[in-house]
């Protein structure tokens, strides 16, 4: 979102100045190992189910990640931006469009809801469009139109080094347990 705020506000991408950021295995807490029935995929090896990440941008507007395999419910990939003078809310998943109810989990069957729900049981959320919903054809028209038109695709290449720049130094960040300057 900074990266589309940039080109319209001053015609380039805002970078991140710094960051800091936490990872665990919440799955390998030896309270959760002991547990007899697991309702959470936890057989993961060498890999953080949970991480939290503070990007300070450099015209000084910050933005919280957090994302997490361990979390019951299924994926939960939401959006909200609070600006000074609104609040935007998105439910990429779950998405509320639909909202399907179930006393049993047997009731559904076999079918599909969403990306790792543990149960069809209770209140689901399954999406009309999931792949729609989140970007993939947009993205692939994107490319496509990016190479008939010859031009850079809207998350272009200064996009895609400025992520893999915030994800290290993440990373970085969490194994020293500092912040970690990128600018």
């Amino acid at each position: 979102m900074k990266h589309f705020e940039g080109q319209i506000r001053e015609g380039k991408l805002i970078r991140a100045a710094s960051v800091i950021a936490a990872v665990g295995r919440h799955t390998q807490i030896p309270s959760y190992r002991k547990m007899s029935k697991k309702w959470m995929v936890s057989d993961w090896e060498d890999v953080e189910d949970w991480s939290s990440l503070i990007i300070e941008f450099e015209d000084s507007t910050h933005a919280v990640i957090m994302s997490t395999d361990g979390m019951l419910g299924g994926t939960r990939n939401t959006i909200e931006v609070y600006l000074s003078n609104a609040v935007v809310r998105a439910n990429m998943c779950p998405n509320t469009a639909v909202e399907v109810y179930a006393p049993d989990s047997k009731v559904f069957g076999d079918e599909y809801l969403v990306e790792k729900l543990e149960t069809k049981a209770g209140w689901n959320f399954p999406s009309p469009d999931e792949d729609w919903e989140r970007g993939f054809p947009q993205e692939l028209k994107d490319f496509i139109e990016a190479i008939l038109e010859d031009r850079e695709p809207l998350s272009g290449l200064d996009l895609a080094e400025e992520v893999v720049n915030v994800i290290y130094s993440g990373y970085l960040s969490a194994e020293k347990g500092e912040r970690v300057t990128l600018l």
